[in-house]
């Protein structure tokens, strides 16, 4: 095999891990977002027994919210059946998950047929009792449904997870051996062919010995660069290139292996979190509702609000950090005062703050000219992650102190905080995904700076942190660009 042919042959192993790789991520993701919707399927379904009880307790039926209640419930199975492809209906139908298609299927039959019962009810078809006893049954079944769906979609995310992972890890080690195999073969032709030129430099019979030893396009090279007196320069700059694209190659594709296989596990684990909590207290909400318990049934339901608020957290700061790679560079002026008041106005609206909380800096001779919507994103999380770890047993209120300033040639941005800080034997984790540092007092992601440290490096940045009983501190070196 020739060396353009075994070049194109590690281009295509390359391509091809990185797609199963990205196959697998979306595949994984898919099973996170049938959670969701089964999530908003029994959120409606609540809704739907408040009709229902409305009903019994002898108020009138609102006929358009029924109907839109309705609606909302056979969307879900309707927006589930859309993202399932060729590919989930194949490896469902071998692993005996399909059911949960025919769920969906179900549904939506049995929320027709809902609509067709409340509109006969609307023409006066039929009496209040048979419409209740009707809606009280497909209520039943709507639940049913709902509890049915999560094990076979769950047993399909496991399998995915316990067979494209290896996959992945099996097709990466092949890659790596094939890689360093198909290098060391390249290089030897090389080092045989230099060995060659080096001894016969001065040899009239040159050209016979290249063929007898070299052949392809390196013999074509060597004859060649033999004519043109620079062989050896040659062959030794190919030599080089080739081993450091290979060694490269090697070292990106078993980080990014690694960095997935952990991503992979923590994002599943702190996704399923959540929704296991929820569907156990919606199936306690059903109970309390039959027993009569609408207290506690309230209580369980403010607790799957406080779940679905983590879990929205989770999946927008997951969204943010898969996002960050596909920003579009904006390189534009930055008024830093406007921004710190949109910030400010953003987080009022989650957060008490009062009037002179984030005090915002600025000493500058030029313009700050960077990454508008990287930069924003840095600031927010880490003014964020300073109001939500603010130190209630201090006597001062909370306050962030942002500055800017330049140096010759980058801007020195600063974020400056009097909250609870960071545990000194944590502070090599303070970068790393899914790191929780206080979850007493803030149930995050677990991303935020991690999502920072992120937008920093495609600033080719630098950020430091420094905490203490007083505060955390962090300085950001940007450095400048042109507009």
């Amino acid at each position: 095999m020739n060396i353009s042919s075994k070049l194109k042959l590690i281009v295509v192993l390359t391509v091809f891990e990185i797609s199963i790789t990205l196959l697998s991520v979306f595949e994984i993701s898919k099973g996170a977002q049938f959670h969701q919707l089964n999530l908003l399927h029994l959120k409606y379904i609540s809704q739907f027994s408040d009709n229902i009880l409305a009903l019994e307790n002898k108020i009138q039926l609102d006929v358009l919210e029924t109907k839109r209640v309705i609606t909302d419930i056979r969307q879900q199975p309707i927006d589930c059946i859309k993202k399932i492809n060729f590919i989930n209906v194949f490896i469902m139908r071998q692993i005996g998950t399909y059911s949960a298609i025919d769920i969906c299927h179900e549904d939506i039959k049995q929320a027709n047929r809902a609509l067709l019962a409340v509109a006969s009810f609307e023409n006066q078809q039929i009496t209040r009792e048979q419409l209740l006893s009707q809606l009280k049954e497909f209520e039943n079944i709507f639940i049913l449904h709902s509890q049915q769906f999560e094990k076979p979609v769950s047993d399909t995310v496991s399998f995915l997870m316990r067979t494209m992972i290896p996959i992945i890890i099996i097709i990466s080690m092949f890659n790596i051996i094939s890689i360093g195999y198909m290098s060391k073969s390249i290089s030897s032709s090389i080092r045989k062919a230099i060995n060659l030129l080096e001894r016969n430099s001065d040899d009239k019979n040159l050209s016979e010995d290249i063929d007898k030893h070299v052949s392809g396009e390196l013999q074509t090279l060597l004859l060649a660069a033999r004519e043109r007196l620079a062989n050896e320069m040659l062959v030794a700059e190919v030599n080089q290139k080739l081993e450091k694209l290979v060694d490269q190659r090697t070292e990106s594709l078993t980080q990014a292996n690694a960095e997935l296989a952990q991503f992979a596990y923590r994002a599943s684990h702190d996704l399923k979190a959540p929704l296991s909590s929820s569907k156990l207290l919606t199936r306690f909400i059903v109970e309390d509702i039959q027993s009569g318990l609408l207290t506690s049934a309230i209580e369980d339901a403010q607790k799957i609000h406080g779940q679905m608020e983590k879990l929205e957290d989770l999946v927008v700061s997951i969204l943010s950090l898969t996002e960050i790679d596909s920003l579009d560079g904006n390189v534009t002026e930055i008024e830093l005062i406007p921004v710190i008041d949109d910030i400010q106005q953003r987080l009022s609206s989650v957060i008490e703050l009062h009037k002179d909380a984030i005090n915002c800096h600025v000493c500058l001779e030029h313009p700050f000219i960077s990454d508008k919507v990287r930069v924003v994103q840095i600031l927010e999380n880490l003014i964020s992650n300073a109001f939500k770890y603010r130190d209630e047993d201090k006597v001062e209120k909370p306050y962030v102190k942002v500055s800017l300033s330049e140096k010759t040639d980058s801007y020195q941005l600063s974020v400056q905080d009097n909250g609870i800080g960071i545990p000194m034997n944590r502070h090599n984790e303070v970068f790393q995904m899914f790191k929780r540092f206080h979850p007493k007092i803030s149930f995050g992601s677990g991303l935020g700076l991690a999502i920072v440290k992120k937008h920093v490096d495609y600033l080719n940045g630098t950020i430091l942190m420094q905490t203490s009983e007083l505060g955390t501190h962090f300085k950001i070196n940007i450095p400048k660009q042109v507009s």
